[in-house]
């Protein structure tokens, strides 16, 4: 499976901060890099405006987008002037993964801490339609709400939810999906897994999750899940507060969800 392939089957976990100090900036080149500015985002590039163009007009539309599914409107001052945040777009996919020590599946980081995404042209549209979406959904979680105590299921899930277009992906088994227990998905560290099949699951079960409670319950409520969650309150508590006139019964979230995907119940 092609690199590209296996992150549009199982979407791209974000290196957040482990790889910081490898990453290229334009400063470590400054002649080399030139600059597509947009209300947001400053696209650094390498002698192809028109795709950085693409790029800066994308991430426009996503910005709104994925800040609408936290229940946020355009905030004032955020990520504007001095405090865009740069999306510095590599020739090649090697020198991508060169330049930020990246792994042979990657395709695009997202760094809080750089406050910067890093990626490369792909073959197509791979870039401004999956990775785009998918690391400005970590870079805007992280740094609207906090991911450092956010279960890693909500924190992928979100990402790969805004990478399919805001639409849960067919579960890989169909309607006999043997889907996660949300204990069991909660457990998980995906980055440990080298079952490609467990792993395929637990970003479309993560997805359809996060989506289930963004398109019924809105944007403003998931939001408020996610504060619950980074201010330290375990799961199920996050869940009652945000979610009480259905999740107030212990399991009442898995079950909501179990029903509105024809799960059958455990």
């Amino acid at each position: 499976m092609s690199p590209e392939r296996k992150f549009q089957a199982f979407g791209l976990v974000a290196l957040l901060g482990a790889v910081a100090l490898a990453a290229v900036t334009p400063a470590d080149g400054a002649d080399s890099w030139e600059t597509v500015k947009s209300q947001h985002f400053l696209v650094m590039h390498m002698a192809d405006e028109a795709f950085a163009t693409k790029v800066a007009d994308a991430a426009e539309n996503y910005y709104q987008t994925i800040a609408e599914d936290l229940g946020y409107a355009r905030k004032a001052g955020f990520w504007l002037w001095e405090n865009r945040v740069h999306i510095l777009i590599y020739p090649t996919v090697d020198a991508f993964r060169v330049a930020n020590n990246a792994p042979g599946w990657a395709a695009g980081k997202a760094n809080p801490k750089l406050h910067e995404i890093d990626g490369c042209r792909t073959s197509g549209d791979g870039f401004v339609a999956n990775v785009l979406p998918h690391e400005m959904a970590h870079l805007i979680l992280a740094e609207f709400v906090g991911v450092e105590r956010l279960p890693q299921w909500v924190n992928e899930g979100f990402a790969v939810w805004e990478q399919n277009g805001r639409k849960s992906a067919p579960p890989p088994g169909g309607a006999k999906t043997p889907w996660f227990t949300l204990e069991q998905l909660s457990a998980m560290d995906v980055r440990q897994e080298t079952d490609p099949n467990r792993v395929q699951l637990y970003y479309t079960q993560a997805a359809s999750l996060v989506g289930f409670l963004i398109t019924t319950y809105g944007g403003e409520r998931f939001g408020n899940f996610c504060r619950e969650l980074r201010d330290g309150k375990p799961l199920n508590e996050a869940v009652g507060f945000a979610y009480s006139d259905f999740a107030a019964a212990p399991g009442g979230f898995e079950r909501a969800w179990r029903k509105h995907v024809g799960a059958p119940g455990n």
